[in-house]
């Protein structure tokens, strides 16, 4: 159109230069020449008027537009008082509050603005006069809006000034920052509760930037290093070598995070041990210009772990030296540690056993039974595994068996149990108690021998008064037996004659009976025959003619548990000794008195005591010692010992002493046994 708009205000002159052309050349008459000029101004004036109507109609659309467009803005006009006059759509959008309800309000006491910094409340616009400023003010609902004011004051002439206030939403802007503030402060926090700091390296200046608290925690007052070559300085040598060779490292594969670990020397003294990681970051020619990293202070965790790893250098070092074979095992029955005394007990290397079950040093013949000890352990504890040991055989890598006595005891380790197990060899210790047994046996058999060789002649005294005796009646009964009236007497001195038989045969069994008897053959039996029989065999051959024997005994003490041939064998030889001792001494002064009494702790007690001169203090001090004898150079030395031995073996004790009164006294115990109505013993 505004091509053609030239043309047109051209186009009369060119219908008036037609016009007189064709005038003068007389084609047309007047009257159709004033018609072709009439009609041609006619189109002229129309293309005009058209053309500016359509002109005024596009203005009048773009101003509509754009009046639409500012009307969305939130735009306030206030008067100098502060009472709104217009009110746009964008505060209606922004405020809640419809054009109808704000015109003639006071803008600042609708929106209960107050200054975003200082919190004081507006009233009036002079307060903020052609100025920017962050304002807080409400919804109709209640919720804070933040924005920014623009207020800008119009004045023309003939005209009240007013005040212009735009409005820019910054609510969402303050809503992030004040997330990210938090987010700053609960950072700072969860830094300083876990005593973490952080710090920031700018590679080309070298200057080092520590977050608040990070100085703290490695020593340092605030401000005292902020270049990377004071960091060098307080660094350990020989730690900082290897974190400058993780560093080349890192740089060469352009990787963007390293960690570290090292010793901290502050300036002030004392040594920090740090932890922590750093990130790298490098420019777009991948050169490294700069590290943002955490550190932490480890230094009470690294004590701790030098003090565990001390820990560990000890047991391993009690490992390789404890005597006893050691095993270490979890809830599973896996073993996790195997001594060096248990690889030379069972012969197999650490190495080839530790994850293995267990049950590899068990015999073979077990070793497929499910194991329920451990189960019902962990599930009713009524095993207390450290209260005595267990006696067990256990197998070698060769397959031979291993007497061993076995320690348990048990760690927490928390979700895991671990069971600790001592294994003492006692190979040994059986082959010597084998050889001890072979030898005290041995020694009896001996004893036994001295023994009887010492009672030789008066057992064949003994023997040769009831083998007379029966000689004697023998023929006495064939003199008489002559006359068939002498019967009866006959009889009665054949009767006679098999008594003494049979005495003479009970003597020779009894000194068998003491000689072969080998094994300790306990049960209840009477003490008084005991003690009888004992007296029969030591005073074989007449020598108790000049001897008193006294009896002491306790109606309560009567049974025991023994064998009966052993205590016999003790009893002859404590009387034999007294015997010996009392042909040092006067006719009338040789006395033996046997005593038995009842014991606290159901024990009977048997004496033995003499009216002779007593042991000599050099003999009581080594009086069990084999080989020392009461009898000077007479005796072998063997029997108080063997004594000793035997009473022992029946769970008694054996004393020797002298008598305030003097002479010698001999007690030894043996358990008591309780007679039960029925018969029956206890």
């Amino acid at each position: 159109m505004r091509q053609v708009l030239p043309v047109v205000l051209l186009l009369p002159a060119i219908t008036a230069f037609a016009e007189i052309t064709i005038d003068q050349r007389d084609i047309l008459s007047a009257a159709i020449i004033d018609i072709i000029a009439a009609a041609t101004n006619i189109l002229i004036l129309s293309t005009v008027v058209f053309w500016s109507i359509r002109r005024i109609s596009d203005e009048h659309e773009a101003l509509a537009e754009v009046t639409h467009a500012m009307d969305s803005v939130p735009v306030v006009l206030t008067s100098p008082s502060g009472e709104i006059q217009h009110w746009s759509r964008g505060c209606e959008d922004l405020y809640g509050w419809t054009a109808e309800d704000a015109l003639g309000r006071r803008k600042y006491d609708l929106l209960c603005t107050v200054d975003a910094k200082s919190g004081v409340p507006l009233r009036r616009a002079d307060d903020v006069r052609d100025s920017d400023r962050e304002v807080i003010e409400h919804h109709r609902d209640g919720h804070a809006v933040h924005v920014v004011e623009r207020v800008r004051r119009v004045e023309e002439p003939g005209r009240a000034p007013v005040y212009a206030h735009s409005m820019t939403d910054i609510s969402e802007r303050v809503a992030t920052e004040a997330a990210l503030h938090e987010t700053e402060e609960n950072l700072k926090l969860a830094l300083a509760s876990h005593e973490i700091g952080s710090f920031e390296w700018d590679v080309p200046t070298g200057r080092i930037t520590f977050s608040a608290g990070a100085e703290q925690r490695l020593g340092l007052r605030q401000g005292e290093i902020d270049q990377h070559v004071q960091w060098i300085d307080c660094v350990d040598p020989d730690d900082f070598a290897g974190m400058q060779k993780s560093i080349k490292v890192a740089i060469k594969e352009k990787a963007e995070r390293v960690s570290y670990r090292y010793r901290f020397y502050p300036p002030d003294g004392g040594m920090r041990s740090i932890e922590g990681s750093a990130r790298f970051l490098y420019d777009e020619n991948g050169k490294f210009v700069r590290s943002l990293g955490i550190i932490i202070d480890i230094t009470d965790r690294a004590e701790r772990e030098q003090a565990l790893h001390v820990q560990k250098e000890l047991f391993l070092s009690a490992l390789k030296t404890v005597p006893s074979a050691m095993v270490i095992i979890d809830d599973r029955g896996i073993i996790q540690a195997f001594s060096a005394s248990a690889e030379r007990l069972f012969g197999y290397t650490a190495q080839e056993v530790v994850g293995s079950h267990v049950k590899l040093l068990t015999h073979s013949a077990i070793r497929n039974r499910p194991d329920s000890f451990i189960p019902k352990y962990l599930a009713t504890h009524e095993i207390r595994l450290s209260e005595r040991p267990r006696l067990l055989s256990l197998q070698r890598r060769d397959g031979t068996m291993v007497p061993v006595e076995l320690w348990l005891g048990e760690s927490d380790g928390g979700e895991k149990h671990f069971f600790t197990g001592f294994c003492k060899d006692l190979s040994e210790l059986y082959a010597a108690e084998e050889r001890l047994a072979d030898m005290r046996a041995e020694l009896l058999h001996v004893s036994r021998l001295s023994a009887m060789g010492e009672m030789a002649t008066g057992l064949a005294h003994e023997l040769n008064q009831p083998l007379a005796a029966t000689v004697y009646f023998l023929g006495a009964a064939d003199a008489i037996l002559v006359d068939p009236a002498n019967v009866e007497r006959g009889q009665a001195f054949v009767k006679m004659a098999s008594e003494q038989a049979l005495r003479a045969g009970a003597i020779i069994r009894r000194m068998r009976d003491f000689i072969t008897k080998a094994e300790v053959d306990t049960r209840a039996v009477d003490l008084v025959p005991v003690i009888q029989d004992a007296v029969i065999l030591s005073f074989v051959g007449g020598a108790q003619s000049d001897i008193k024997l006294r009896y002491e005994f306790d109606p309560d003490a009567i049974t025991v548990l023994a064998d009966a041939v052993q205590i016999q064998q003790v009893l002859a030889n404590l009387l034999r000794n007294a015997i010996e001792e009392l042909r040092k001494c006067p006719p009338d002064r040789r006395e033996i008195t046997i005593r038995t009494a009842t014991l606290s702790g159901d024990m009977i007690e048997c004496s033995v005591s003499d009216s002779g001169p007593g042991l000599d203090p050099e003999v009581l001090a080594t009086l069990y010692k084999p080989f020392v004898s009461t009898k000077g150079d007479k005796g072998m030395g063997v029997g108080l010992s063997i004594c000793r031995r035997i009473v022992e073996a029946h769970r008694g004790t054996f004393h020797a002493g002298n008598n305030p009164h003097g002479g010698a006294i001999f007690r030894f115990t043996l358990p008591k046994m309780e007679r039960v109505t029925g018969g029956t013993s206890s």
